[in-house]
């Protein structure tokens, strides 16, 4: 059986989230055939659909071998959405690094390799950070994330740090009181064009206190210039960003497998249907 777009989500979502039921409605709306598909699941047929889009791929963190093999898999017999190589890319957050090297301010970040020791408390002495989060760098829902005080960073901190490097590479950062006063803002991008906005709950978990945010005109200059960074086209991303007294910083860039809260703009998942079904050479408009 053929399919005109793929929904590819995981085994403990395996008819997605409400933004994947959004779009699937859109899909469904224009006569267009969408099915949902576990990424793990060695028995689907990925050349079934030409479009292949990520969802509710959440997962991949812990299974980043598995995963980065299913990825050339299913690159090699569908067009997946986003693209093979961004993907890939933006699964470590060392992509900062390379965004930062573009010109993109980030939020200051320290990566420290596998194997590797580090004082860590004399680094944040160094750069005057008082208290720090630590996590690693390939990550997602918060795993590994966790916020030390001034207090904990020589002992808690460390030790955490240390936890992390044994298996895999981690990231430091000061912790910025922005994202509780001010909060994190998530600014929503669909076929390079601005979507929508929301405010994120401190650690961004709790998406359902997340409200709309009117984005300021630095702000939308800000996204712009983080997409242009990336290199390559993209059909949707998630920038999220934290203000500071020199201006935006960026926090995260998702286009694997982002919240996007399409409910809160009416016909983003519209758009983004379209966009898909222009890419699997289907030229119907969604109503």
């Amino acid at each position: 059986m053929s399919f005109d777009v793929t929904l590819v989500t995981y085994e403990r979502l395996p008819d997605g989230g409400d933004d994947d039921q959004l779009l699937a409605r859109a899909l469904a709306a224009t006569g267009a055939r969408a099915r949902f598909a576990v990424w793990s699941d060695p028995s689907v047929d990925w050349s079934a659909s030409p479009v292949t889009i990520l969802r509710s791929t959440w997962d991949y963190f812990h299974r980043v071998a598995e995963f980065a093999a299913w990825l050339g898999l299913a690159a090699s017999q569908t067009r997946l959405v986003n693209p093979h190589r961004v993907l890939r890319w933006n699964m470590d957050k060392r992509y900062l690094a390379d965004l930062e090297v573009r010109g993109v301010p980030v939020v200051p970040t320290l990566f420290v390799r596998k194997g590797e020791t580090v004082d860590l408390a004399a680094l944040c002495a160094d750069r005057g950070w008082s208290e720090v989060v630590v996590k690693p760098t390939i990550s997602g829902g918060a795993f590994g994330t966790k916020r030390f005080a001034t207090g904990q960073i020589a002992n808690e901190a460390a030790a955490h740090l240390a936890g992390l490097t044994e298996t895999r590479e981690a990231m430091i950062q000061p912790y910025l009181a922005a994202v509780e006063t001010e909060r994190e803002r998530s600014l929503v991008f669909l076929g390079g064009g601005f979507s929508h906005a929301f405010l994120k709950s401190p650690f961004g978990i709790d998406y359902s206190a997340s409200v709309p945010h009117p984005p300021s005109d630095q702000e939308l200059a800000f996204g712009h210039q983080v997409l242009e960074a990336v290199g390559e086209p993209v059909a949707y991303a998630r920038v999220d960003i934290v203000p500071s007294a020199p201006g935006p910083l960026l926090m995260e860039l998702e286009v694997i497998e982002p919240n996007l809260l399409m409910g809160l703009a009416p016909g983003s998942a519209e758009r983004l249907a379209n966009l898909l079904l222009g890419y699997s050479g289907r030229a119907e408009a969604v109503s």
